[in-house]
């Protein structure tokens, strides 16, 4: 059927045939690019990887990959390299909430739900009601499992609101295995969910879990196996590996190629070392379970953390971050030939992304002409109590600000009733203090750009644009604080040299790919949300979407 006999047949043909040539042309150039497009067939469909493995790279700005691709290509048998070729890649994926942070992050990935659905909006809070603070992952029904812990020391991802991809495996009636591994254990049992088989971490140099995945109370053989190859390596100098010729984009300041560590110390897990140490783990965890060669679909969730911890060291810019996403390269490639003997590349998803991206040092942006700097909230802090005091009087019951965490204020309940003051109306009075302009109309602090209050979240009067979308999917009252910053772009809270904190374009840029199963290898610009992963991963096991996934499946990377 020729273009004008199509148009004849549907029901706009008289408007379409009222058209300029030009337009029609194009009109039909649309059509013919829509008819192209073919889906799956029900057997393509139907036929579910053996094995998913989901690798995350802590504080992987988008530009980690784009920056140094060039010199992964000219490095043989990587594992970046291998994924950015042979998977559909969206090199400039994000999240879209307000605070950029590891815990948030990896709930993110695997629930599809952002901090308003999965209950997790910040690393660490603060409980106003039992005057504690709360850690994002802390659960004193979960004791460790590896070394001696405090009575009330326990972990468990049950702070974590709704169910992750793993979960929805195991309650199809798979007999799925789902297994988590990172150094830190937030990003482990977030990416876990509730079901997992298995997540671990490292604290003070060894691989420990907790009893919400050991119930016994014993780390298995093969665990503690790993843990005496640590032991017998701790004290050893560890030399970093440098492969190819620089890229030229890093500082000069930093001598990646000269540092070294001392194996299990703090500093070595900030290295190539904490890499390598992952990636065994990772190796022997998919033989220790025998991922993929059961009857039913696996996930195994591994998450680098070194990257972030060397990150706050030393910037983005840094050379030795340059030379750890090089080993960071190597060492995911030895990992997949690892996954490719056992399972086969070809029966295997994978899934890459980053928790998280980071502001370039605010000292190095000053010193390029771009107005930044380091805001100081506990200086803040300690001005905003006195102001209050000053205003309303002093509370023998405490401070009106009990704490200060991410550029959150939370106010002290009983302080208010002391002072028989209402919340809303102190909230009001620490935001205009915050924002009291100069006799000139300047504002009163540099890099502050705007604030808002837990009833200005209520009543939804929020500042306008990016800011009321992330603040309505990231704000949680009860955790977030009573009052909130946004600093300025480039702008950090605290002394730290390199940090992510923010929604800007810095912190929540990061990479996202797709290789295997029916996905369509190429460079893909669509704008897409990192709560995009966990529908799609879902659409490629033939499972509902995790409970509170607010993404959509990437259907264009299944069209052919």
């Amino acid at each position: 059927m020729n273009f004008m006999n199509l148009m004849k047949t549907m029901s706009f043909s008289r408007q379409l045939v009222s058209l300029p040539w030009g337009v029609l042309m194009g009109v039909g150039f649309l059509w013919s690019s829509i008819s192209m497009a073919k889906p799956l067939t029900l057997s393509q469909f139907t036929k579910k990887p053996k094995l998913v493995v989901t690798i995350v790279i802590d504080q992987c700005r988008s530009d980690f990959l784009t920056r140094f691709e060039e010199r992964m290509r000219s490095q043989k048998g990587g594992g970046l390299s291998y994924l950015m070729k042979n998977g559909a890649y969206f090199p400039f994926a994000k999240f879209d909430i307000l605070q950029s942070m590891t815990c948030p992050g990896h709930a993110i990935m695997l629930t599809g739900a952002n901090p308003y659905q999965m209950g997790i909006p910040l690393n660490d809070w603060y409980d106003t009601d039992k005057k504690t603070d709360v850690y994002c992952v802390e659960d004193a029904q979960s004791p460790i499992v590896g070394r001696e812990s405090k009575p009330l020391e326990g972990l468990s991802p049950r702070r974590l609101i709704g169910s992750t991809v793993g979960d929805e495996l195991k309650m199809a009636g798979y007999q799925s295995k789902v297994v988590a591994i990172s150094l830190k254990d937030r990003s482990a049992i977030m990416m876990g969910g509730h079901r997992a088989d298995l997540a671990m971490w490292i604290q003070n140099g060894k691989w420990e879990s907790s009893k919400y995945y050991l119930p016994e109370g014993k780390l298995p053989p093969w665990l503690m196996s790993l843990n005496a190859t640590l032991e017998a390596e701790k004290g050893s100098t560890f030399k970093w590996k440098v492969s190819g010729q620089e890229s030229g984009l890093s500082s000069t300041k930093g001598q990646g190629a000269l540092r070294e560590a001392v194996a299990g110390s703090k500093e070595s897990f900030a290295s190539q070392y904490g890499v390598r140490v992952t990636t065994d783990a990772a190796i022997r965890a998919l033989k220790e379970f025998k991922l993929g060669l059961g009857k039913h679909p696996d996930l195994l969730a591994i998450s680098y953390s070194s990257h972030d911890m060397l990150g706050h060291e030393k910037g983005l810019q840094a050379r030795e971050l340059e030379e750890l996403t090089m080993f960071e390269d190597e060492s995911i490639g030895e990992l997949l030939r690892a996954i490719d003997k056992q399972v086969g590349l070809k029966n295997v998803v994978f899934a890459f992304t980053g928790d998280h991206g980071v502001a370039p040092p605010a000292s190095l942006m000053k010193e390029q002409g771009m107005p930044a700097g380091n805001l100081d909230g506990q200086a803040l802090l300690q001005e905003l109590n006195l102001a209050l005091e000053e205003k309303w009087g002093k509370s023998q019951k405490g401070s009106w600000i009990s704490r200060l965490r991410a550029l959150n204020f939370y106010l002290d309940p009983t302080v208010l009733a002391d002072r028989k003051r209402d919340r809303g109306e102190v909230e009001n009075e620490l935001k205009r203090l915050i924002l009291k302009p100069r006799a000139n109309g300047e504002p009163s602090r540099d890099g502050v750009l705007h604030v808002f209050t837990r009833t200005d979240w209520e009543t939804k009067k929020l500042p306008p644009g990016r800011f009321e979308r992330q603040i309505l999917k990231s704000y949680l009252p009860g955790k977030s604080g009573d009052v909130v910053l946004i600093p300025k772009p480039f702008w950090v809270d605290g002394k730290a040299f390199a940090s992510h904190l923010t929604g800007y374009n810095y912190d929540r840029s990061v990479p996202l790919i797709f290789a295997g199963g029916n996905a369509t290898p190429g460079v893909y610009a669509n704008e897409v949300d990192i709560v995009d992963l966990a529908p799609t991963l879902s659409f490629m096991l033939g499972l509902i979407s995790p409970s509170g996934s607010d993404g959509r499946v990437l259907h264009e990377i299944f069209e052919k």
